[in-house]
């Protein structure tokens, strides 16, 4: 089965640790943010996170956001991140929302009181191309009058 993404964004988020937290507790709050954060951060200006996008394209294919499986490892001085969202219909899976970026352990900077990070994400969705055909054939259908 193939698939197309709908949604593609690549998005650079800060991520603000107290400069009186110990080195361990910041990794742990680094390796932490993508579950705790990621999904509810805002990718535009109208404030929609990426939770909110997947429910909506859900919505609109007729499919059901499923199994979520997140695996966030420390390579190498940063947190490679990895999200899949299985999108289904029934027993299928027809889609699918990923969180694909990295967070280094070295801050990139201060503000105020805080040692900031930055995460380097990208959010995609992607439909079965079966899903998109039914769509577009429903959404092209004439209207046909018969009693007028």
């Amino acid at each position: 089965m193939s698939f197309t993404p709908v949604y593609e964004r690549d998005l650079e988020v800060p991520i603000k640790i107290s400069k009186s937290t110990n080195e361990d507790a910041r990794r742990k709050r680094l390796e932490r943010w993508p579950r705790e954060a990621g999904l509810s951060v805002p990718l535009d200006d109208s404030g929609t996170s990426f939770m909110q996008l997947v429910k909506s394209f859900s919505t609109d294919y007729g499919l059901t956001p499923g199994e979520r499986v997140w695996d966030v490892k420390d390579v190498g001085g940063k947190y490679s991140i990895n999200m899949v969202w299985k999108l289904m219909r029934g027993s299928e899976e027809k889609g699918y929302a990923r969180v694909t970026g990295e967070i280094p352990l070295t801050p990139t900077g201060e503000e105020g009181n805080n040692v900031v990070y930055t995460a380097r994400l990208r959010y995609v969705i992607e439909i079965s191309n079966d899903v998109l055909s039914e769509k577009a054939t429903a959404e092209n259908v004439p209207e046909v009058n018969l009693f007028g």
